[in-house]
This record gives structure tokens, C-alpha cells and sequence, in this order.
């Protein structure tokens, strides 16, 4: 009991969430079933079969379910339908429906879908849930399932070739022989709002289950051999049940069979299905019937049916009718027209002029069969065999009394009760036998206009008016009285007006000459008048407006005119029929608006092309009830215009699937997306069947879509490659009535990114950038320091072997010239080496400072302009030269070697201007800029006999040690020099090279 109570829970659970998605529809008022007051053959019918896509054409069964699909069971499968497209459910999980010949469907009161099988069992197909098969090893008497209803209590019955069974929590119970049906075939279950479970099969007897017990009903006016196809229940406690020998209706223990002879279309009855207002649909073997009050209807395949077979019968929440069929399905709407033909017993489609008695009588002409009269339900006509001039019918007008009259291609007759009392022809005054047009002058006087002219009816002969044109061809189309008199529109053109029983041209301003065909005159006297090709015409007062297709009229060639309560002109035309809102003439007419809206009637509505009558007065007519009625070329066409929209249930929107990359993920909630499943399709329904094909859709992706997308009638929507992020489908649907509905349960799911779309893959790049800059920076740096240190190791080599070779040798020669001159007495000679040694002695200190330089770094807290100044100091100070140093601070930056070049530049720049230009001053400045760094040395000494200093003596580099240096580090160098004036050197040296390195070590690195 326990697992069967989850098992309901989870049960209500679906439920509610079908009751969710299908809650527009079924809370609102339910649509009316098809007009009793209408034939079915009136009815808007559409057929699917195989070539309209209907995988099989075979229909024993035909269900709506809560959600508002339309399910079929067919001899090869189940088939679920939207409207416009038919979907084969092939089988869910393990069972297949593949080739299932399905007897029955039913839906639980859990929203379960159940299908009836031959020989492939019972199975249960729930939404979100595996589909689950039951047979005879579940407890069923047998695999071949023939009927099946689920009662009050939620419980499925279950109608077999070999008994009835009733499963309750997936718990089969067998019903006993000796209670009930036992083994014997069950054909057809109901349940009475009562609650009691009827059940027929093969016999005359039905079985009742009712408070735990069983009885036994024999219906008496069947024999033995008969067998029950159908069972219906109605709601005021009859029993109704179709047999093969015809319908039985069951009451209180009493019997009435209906056989053909009572007006059923076959007795061999296969389905039954109860309509609204207590409409009871029968299904036979020759068509369906409608009983109602007592009557049958029926509608066969010669009537339109698809096949005569009908098996089943539904009518859905919308009221329209579904026939199933042996070869096809087939859908009955009412129209929002009324159509009279031959087939609801109008002598002839070929119509002529209408009106409407005062007795709410309808009287057609037509222009082959006569004169007909239709009372509300029924045509009788009368013909030339009943007295009349002739079949042709080209005129109607009421008169006094009872009395109508007839205008013929042979004369004109007065009816009084639907008899001829009275004929006129040409011996009786008539200028032509041919009638066209009929009507009364403010003084009741009767007015008939005809092939060859004008006449009035006084004292039973009709007389010309005076004035009249002898012309034979003076041809009287349509006439009307107005505020200028009685007006009669010839054949031609020409427009006459009668006064005073005197004819006369009418002309107008504004109104050139056109063959007039219709004439209406409102209550507010302006006069419309309908033509042949020039369009719509208003006379007002002295004005005449003309309107045409250019426009937006619906047509120019206008057989009669007509408004309603609603402010709209109708008009019959060669086109078929339109509206025109008579507030938009009169705008136009005014100047104040430049187009007009036709609003055209669809010809989808009537299943055939609409084309109205012309050259018959009145083509329409406007009933006391408000109905207009319309002559055309295919029957009479009735519109309401009060009653054009019915009243249907909100539309139920679904989004049936979305597709991910071509793989279906159903209509199963989706949280998120993996990485790269980004193409994404949604495929949408929208659950109305009055006018599927006209359902306008609209969708919006949010997240992804600013605005709404129109898509018309197509129910599919695509993205591909949508960008990482979360979204939300939404879906409307717009009807024909111009209400739109949207989808209950918006699709929101979440795409996600790959691991290089995410926010912080973006930053990482960056930092790990950065960490690969100060990498290479530090790489950098490294390979440097070991570049100076192997400068640092060879200098320190170099500067040893200079100490232990050069040097040491060369203070032993300066020591041996100072030991020889001491040994020299006072004299020139003597004087000449003494100098010598001095020079020597200079030197050898020069070179001790630069084996210091090579052997120990400089310190980070000294600086070139410290380091210059100190060697200018030493150089200049023994020699009495007047020094002038004008150093700024060079930038930290600056690379060690670009120091010590320039630090060599200036002291071999210094040491020249002392030893060889007799100068009796040195400048030297060292000047640091944004964009370059200076050195100069000036002297005021005797200079240079060649600017460039090409001159030196033969083993003197002095000059070239300077280039050279210059050079090495990226440097322009510079001499300038004149005879007498002194000698400048300049280094310049830009920045960027300033705090770089070298060029070998540049190239090195």
C-alpha cells in the first residue's frame, strides 16, 4: 500500500504539472461544438491522409489529451498531432510501438497515456518516464487489449479477447467469470457519471460494475449473435450502444434499437462520442450521424468523407470534430460563413437575387432552377411548374402584405403565400419580358426596370414615364430611390432620374459616365453606388467622391453594397467579398487620410473560390438578425458580421524539443551545457486546430536576442556558436483572433565556457606575460654579469702581466737612468735625462692608475664626473696648467663600460692638451641631457696642423685610441683644431646607447 501511495504521489505530481502547462486552455470557458442549426454539410471540412503526411491512413482511434495534443492510434503505430504536423512515437526505454496495431487510447487521471495493442500487450507511456509494457506475464488475460477506460477512482479497466481486467497500482486483478465479463471478448468499456462500469462484447449482453458487485443486462430487441462495438454513457443516465445490428439506447431496463430505417447511415455502428448541448456523434460503416432531438443527420464519403468507415470519433476542447476513418483523418470546424448549395437543398448553385420576407422567410432566385424559400432548416421551391415566367430569376422585392415579386427573363409575377397570383408581361405594358430591377417610390407605386426601359404599375398596367428615350437598347440595370428622386442606371452608363412620373438625364458633377450595378442608400442619405470596373461611388449632396483600387479598394467591379451595425460598408465584387470601414470612405473623401483598408473575406473559409453574382438585384441583403447574405456564382454565402471570431480557449504554447548539436534532449529541464555545445534548436507548437496553418509565432532568446523575432508560421527557432552565458527561450503564439499566448514554461539553461573563455583566464595571461618579461629581464641580467665578469677576469689578467712584465721592467730602466745620472756631473746632458726621468716617471704612474682601474671596480658611490675630474687634477696640476672642470652628475644607468671609455677619452684627451699643446688652460665639461650625453676637452695651446689629426708622428695613437673608443660605445667623436687657436675634442653619445651596453656585448648577447 505504501509503494502504491508513492506511486499516486508521484502520479498527482505529473498532474499538476500537466494541469500547469495546459491551465489556459482548460480554465477558460470551453468553445461550443459545431452550430446544430447548421448541416454538416456546411461545415468547414480538411482531410489528412497519407499525401498530407499522415503516417498511416488506418485511424481506430482518436484521443486529446490535458496537455492539448491530439493522439491517433493507427494500424501501424501511435501518432501524435499538433495541428500541422504529425509526430510517430516509435517507443521510449525498451518498448518499442514500431508497427503496433493500436485499438484504443486512454489518458489516466494522472496524465499517463495508455494504449490498447493487438497481440503487443498494454503500455503505459508517461512524460519524463521510460515507456512500461503489460501482458500475460503481468497478470492479463491477454496480450490482444481492446477497450479501455480508467474510472473515478484512477483505476484502469481493461477489455481483452479473453476478459477484463482492472489494474490498480500497476496491480492487475482478473475479473471473475462468474462475476463479470469472465473469458468471454470485451469489445467496449464506459464509464456512467454515476460511477458504474459498463462493459460489451460478443452477445446481446452487457455487464454493469457497480459498488463492488456485477449484474447482467440483456438487451432484448437484439439476437444472440450480435455483438457490442461501442459503449457511451450520457450524462442524464442513458446508456447508449453501437452494435452490428445497429444503436440501442439503454434506460432504466428498456431498449430502442435505431436502425437505417429510422435514418441511421449504417447499422453496423463502430464508434460513439458524446458532443456538446447533449449531442450524440455515431459512427457506422457508411459514414457518420448526428442525433439530435430525435433526427439523424448524416455525412458520408459522398458528402466529402475521406473513407466510409468511421472508427472513432472525438470532439476536442474547441469544439471541431474529428473523424477517424480507414483511410484518413478528417477535422469538422464551423466556418465563420454559412454556405447554401444544392447540398443543404438549394435547387441550384447558380444563385441570382435574394432577400427577406416579413415573415423572416429567405427567398433565392437562381438563374437556371427557379424561385426557393428557406424557412430556417429547409428549401421548398417554386418553378415554372408552379406558374412561374421562367427559371431565370433576375429580380426580388417584397411588397404589401405577404406578397413578393419576381422579375424573369419572361415577365414579372406577384406571389401571395408562396403561390404565383399574378403575371406581367410585355401584353400587360412591360417595354421588355426581361426584368432586371424592382422598386417602390416613396408613394408605394412599384417600378420595374427592364431590358428596354422604365415602367410604373398603375391600375394593373405599367406605363412608361414621360420622357423616356425610344432607344430599344435602353437597358435598366438597377434602380433606387433616393433624395434626388428615383434613379435608374442604364446599360451604358447613363444615370436617369424619375420625378413626377417625368424621366430625365441625371447628371452630376463628378459622376462621368460608367455601368452602374448596385445602388445603396444609407441612413444618413448619402448614396453609394457600386460599378463595373470604375470602383465606389459616393454622392453627397452636390459632391461625388470616387474610390478604386489604387486606393485600396479590394476591387473595382462592386455587384452590391450593404453596412452593418459595426460601421462597416460590405461590398460583393468580382473578386469575392470585402469590408470597408465606412469611416475610412468618408476620411478619404474628406481629404484627411490618403489610403484605405480593405479587409477581404477568406476564401480558405469557404474551401472554394468566391465570386459573386453580377447583374441580379439585390446580389446581398441584410436580415432583420443582422446576417448578410451573398449571391454567388458556387450557392449563397451567409456572414455574420457580429459573430465573424469564436470564442476559442487561450492557445497552450509548448516548446516540444531542444536540439544541441544535433542531438534531441526532449523537453526535459537543462541546468547547463558543457563547453562547445553552442548550436542550439528549438522546435515549438502551438496547440489550436481551428486554424493551425494561420498561427503566428514569436520568440525571444533572452541573453542573447534585444528584441522579439517574428517567425510566422514557422515553429522552428536556431543559434549556433552562442557565447558562454545563461538564457531564457521564450515563445508566443498569436491566433487568428489576434490573441497571442505564450509558452508556460520558458527553456532556461546555461552555456558553459571553455576553460579560455572564463574571466580569470585573461588576467592569467597576462601575469604569466609579466612573469616571462622578468624572467627574460633576469635571464638578461644574468648573462651579463657573467659577460663582466669574464671583462673583470681578463682585465685582472691583463693587469697582472703588464705588473709582472711591462711595469716591472719599466720602473727597473727609469731606475737605472736615475742611478746613471747621478753619476753624470751638472750639464745639459744630464739636465735632458733628468726630464726624461721625470716623463718616465709620469708615465709609470699613469699606468699604475689604469692597473688599478682594470683590477679594481669602481665604487657605486663614485661617478665619471668624480673619476674625470680627479685625473684632469693629477695630469694638469704638476705642469702649472690653470684647470677649469664644469661636470654635471651622469644617471646611475649608465653602463660600466660607456663610463670607462669616456673616462679614458677624456684623461688621453687631457694628457695631449698638457704634454703637446703648450696650453695654459684646460676646460673640461660633461654635460647630461634628456636626449644625449657630452664630453668635451678644450685647450688654448698652438693645435693642430690637420684638423683630423692625420699628422701625428709615426707610433703615436693617441688620437685613434680616442675614435675608437668613441666607436665601441655608439659615440660621435670629434676634433676641432686650428693652428695658434687650440684644440676641442667632443664625444656625444645618445641616451639609449648611454644606458645600454656595448656593442660586442649587444652582438655577444
Amino acid at each position: 500500500m505504501q509503494s502504491g501511495a508513492a506511486r499516486r504521489a508521484c502520479g498527482y505530481r505529473w498532474a499538476l504539472f500537466t494541469l500547469v502547462v495546459a491551465s489556459l486552455a482548460w480554465l477558460s470557458p470551453t468553445a461550443e461544438a459545431l452550430d446544430s442549426q447548421r448541416r454538416l454539410t456546411q461545415c468547414l471540412r480538411r482531410i489528412w491522409q497519407v499525401q498530407q503526411g499522415l503516417p498511416q491512413a488506418t485511424i481506430f482511434s482518436v484521443r486529446q489529451t490535458a496537455d492539448g495534443y491530439l493522439w491517433l492510434g493507427t494500424q501501424t503505430g501511435l501518432v501524435r498531432f499538433d495541428g500541422v504536423q504529425f509526430t510517430s512515437i516509435r517507443g521510449r526505454g525498451d518498448v518499442s510501438l514500431e508497427n503496433a496495431w493500436i485499438h484504443d487510447l486512454c489518458e489516466d487521471t494522472t496524465g499517463r497515456l495508455w494504449v490498447a495493442t493487438d497481440g503487443d500487450g498494454l503500455i503505459r507511456l508517461q512524460a519524463g518516464h521510460d515507456a512500461r509494457r503489460f501482458g500475460i506475464a503481468d497478470g492479463l488475460p491477454s496480450n490482444n487489449i481492446r477497450a479501455l477506460v480508467c474510472d473515478q477512482a484512477g483505476a484502469l479497466w481493461v477489455g481483452t479477447d479473453r476478459g477484463l481486467a482492472r489494474l490498480d497500482d500497476d496491480r492487475i486483478v482478473v475479473v471473475d467469470r462468474d462475476q463479470g465479463p469472465g473469458n468471454a471478448a470485451v469489445f467496449a468499456l464506459c464509464q456512467a457519471p454515476d460511477g458504474t462500469i459498463w462493459s460489451g462484447g460478443r452477445s446481446n449482453q452487457l455487464s454493469s460494475f457497480r459498488a463492488g458487485h456485477w449484474s447482467r443486462h440483456a438487451l432484448a430487441e437484439l439476437p444472440a449473435d450480435a455483438a457490442v462495438h461501442a459503449l457511451l454513457a450520457a450524462a442524464d443516465g442513458t446508456l447508449w450502444a453501437g452494435t452490428s445490428v445497429g444503436l440501442v439506447r439503454y434506460q432504466q431496463g428498456h431498449t430502442q434499437r435505431f436502425t437505417r430505417a429510422d435514418g441511421l447511415a449504417d447499422d453496423q455502428v463502430y464508434a460513439l462520442a458524446t458532443g456538446h448541448g447533449g449531442v450524440l456523434w455515431v459512427g457506422t460503416k457508411d459514414g457518420f450521424c448526428r442525433l439530435e432531438h430525435g433526427e439523424f443527420e448524416c455525412f458520408r464519403s459522398r458528402d466529402g468523407l475521406s473513407q466510409s468507415t468511421v472508427y472513432t470519433l472525438c470532439e476536442d476542447r474547441e469544439g471541431s470534430l474529428w473523424v477517424g476513418t480507414k483511410h484518413g483523418l478528417n477535422e469538422f470546424v464551423d466556418r465563420r460563413t454559412i454556405p447554401f448549395t444544392t447540398s443543404e437543398g438549394l435547387p441550384s448553385n447558380n444563385t441570382g437575387p435574394v432577400c427577406e420576407d416579413r415573415d423572416g422567410g429567405v427567398w433565392v432566385g437562381t438563374l437556371d432552377a427557379g424561385l426557393a424559400r428557406y424557412d430556417g432548416r429547409r428549401f421548398s421551391a417554386v418553378t415554372q411548374a408552379d406558374g412561374l415566367p421562367s427559371n431565370r430569376v433576375l429580380a426580388l422585392a417584397g411588397g404589401q402584405g405577404p406578397s413578393l415579386w419576381v422579375g424573369t427573363d419572361h415577365g414579372l409575377c406577384r406571389l401571395e403565400n408562396g403561390r404565383v397570383a399574378q403575371t406581367f408581361t410585355m401584353r400587360d405594358g412591360l417595354p421588355s419580358d426581361t426584368v432586371h430591377s424592382i422598386c417602390h417610390d416613396p408613394q408605394g407605386a412599384l417600378w420595374v426596370g427592364t431590358a428596354a426601359g422604365l415602367a410604373e404599375l398603375r391600375d394593373g398596367r405599367f406605363v412608361a414615364p414621360a420622357g423616356q428615350p425610344s432607344s430599344p437598347g435602353l437597358s435598366i440595370q438597377s434602380l433606387v430611390n433616393c433624395r434626388w428622386g428615383l434613379l435608374a442606371a442604364a446599360r451604358g452608363g447613363k444615370l436617369y432620374r424619375c420625378t413626377q412620373r417625368k424621366i430625365e438625364e441625371f447628371s452630376h458633377r463628378g459622376l462621368d459616365s460608367q455601368d452602374i450595378d448596385a445602388f445603396y442608400n444609407d441612413a444618413d442619405g448619402l448614396l453609394w453606388i457600386g460599378t463595373r470596373g470604375s470602383g465606389l461611388l459616393l454622392l453627397d449632396g452636390d459632391k461625388a467622391f470616387r474610390f478604386t483600387v489604387k486606393d485600396g479598394l479590394y476591387d473595382d467591379d462592386i455587384f452590391g453594397i450593404i453596412a452593418d451595425d459595426r460601421g462597416d460598408m460590405w461590398m460583393a465584387c468580382s473578386k469575392g467579398i470585402f469590408s470597408v470601414n465606412r469611416a475610412q470612405l468618408r476620411e478619404l473623401a474628406a481629404g484627411r487620410s490618403r489610403t484605405l483598408k480593405s479587409s477581404p473575406f477568406s476564401p480558405t473559409d469557404a474551401l472554394r473560390t468566391i465570386e459573386c453574382t453580377e447583374g441580379v438585384q439585390p446580389g446581398v441583403w441584410r436580415m432583420r438578425d443582422g446576417r448578410i447574405w451573398f449571391s454567388t456564382i458556387h450557392g449563397l454565402l451567409v456572414i455574420d458580421p457580429a459573430h465573424l471570431h469564436r470564442d476559442l480557449p487561450p492557445t497552450a504554447v509548448l516548446v516540444e524539443d531542444m536540439i544541441v548539436n544535433g542531438q534531441s534532449q526532449g523537453s526535459r529541464p537543462i541546468a547547463a551545457l558543457p563547453p562547445g555545445q553552442n548550436n542550439i534548436e528549438f522546435r515549438y507548437t502551438a496547440l489550436s486546430f481551428v486554424s493551425a496553418a494561420r498561427i503566428a509565432f514569436r520568440y525571444r532568446l533572452e541573453g542573447f536576442d534585444r528584441d522579439w523575432i517574428a517567425a510566422g508560421a514557422r515553429r522552428e527557432a536556431f543559434y549556433t556558436n552562442l557565447p558562454p552565458g545563461g538564457y531564457r527561450f521564450r515563445v508566443m503564439a498569436r491566433g487568428v483572433d489576434g490573441t497571442e499566448n505564450e509558452a508556460a514554461s520558458p527553456v532556461a539553461f546555461t552555456v558553459l565556457p571553455h576553460f579560455y573563455q572564463r574571466r580569470w583566464f585573461i588576467p592569467l595571461c597576462c601575469a604569466v606575460a609579466v612573469l616571462l618579461a622578468w624572467g627574460s629581464v633576469q635571464l638578461r641580467v644574468r648573462q651579463v654579469r657573467r659577460q663582466m665578469r669574464a671583462v673583470l677576469a681578463e682585465r685582472t689578467r691583463i693587469a697582472r702581466e703588464l705588473h709582472d712584465t711591462l711595469m716591472q721592467g719599466f720602473s727597473g730602466v727609469t731606475m737605472e737612468m736615475q742611478a746613471l745620472s747621478a753619476r753624470i756631473p751638472a750639464s745639459p746632458e744630464r739636465g735632458t735625462l733628468d726630464e726624461i726621468i721625470r716623463d718616465a716617471g709620469v708615465c709609470l704612474r699613469e699606468a699604475r692608475h689604469s692597473l688599478m682601474g682594470l683590477r679594481t671596480p669602481r665604487s657605486e658611490h663614485s661617478s665619471l664626473a668624480t673619476d674625470i675630474a680627479q685625473a684632469a687634477r693629477q695630469m694638469a696640476d704638476p705642469r702649472d696648467i690653470r684647470l677649469k672642470l664644469r661636470l654635471n652628475e651622469t644617471p646611475r644607468s649608465l653602463a660600466p663600460d660607456v663610463q670607462y671609455n669616456l673616462l679614458r677619452i677624456a684623461q688621453e684627451a687631457v694628457s695631449n692638451a698638457v704634454r703637446h699643446s703648450r696650453a695654459a688652460s684646460i676646460e673640461v665639461a660633461l654635460d647630461c641631457t634628456p636626449r644625449e650625453l657630452s664630453l668635451s676637452v678644450k685647450d688654448d695651446g698652438v693645435g693642430l696642423a690637420t684638423p683630423d689629426g692625420r699628422s701625428e708622428h709615426a707610433g703615436h695613437f693617441g688620437i685613434v685610441g680616442m675614435r675608437e673608443r668613441a666607436s665601441d660605445i655608439g659615440a660621435r667623436f670629434e676634433l676641432a683644431s686650428q693652428p695658434g687657436q687650440g684644440t676641442t675634442v667632443s664625444v656625444v653619445l645618445p641616451r639609449p646607447a648611454a644606458g645600454g651596453t656595448a656593442p660586442d656585448d649587444r652582438q655577444r648577447g
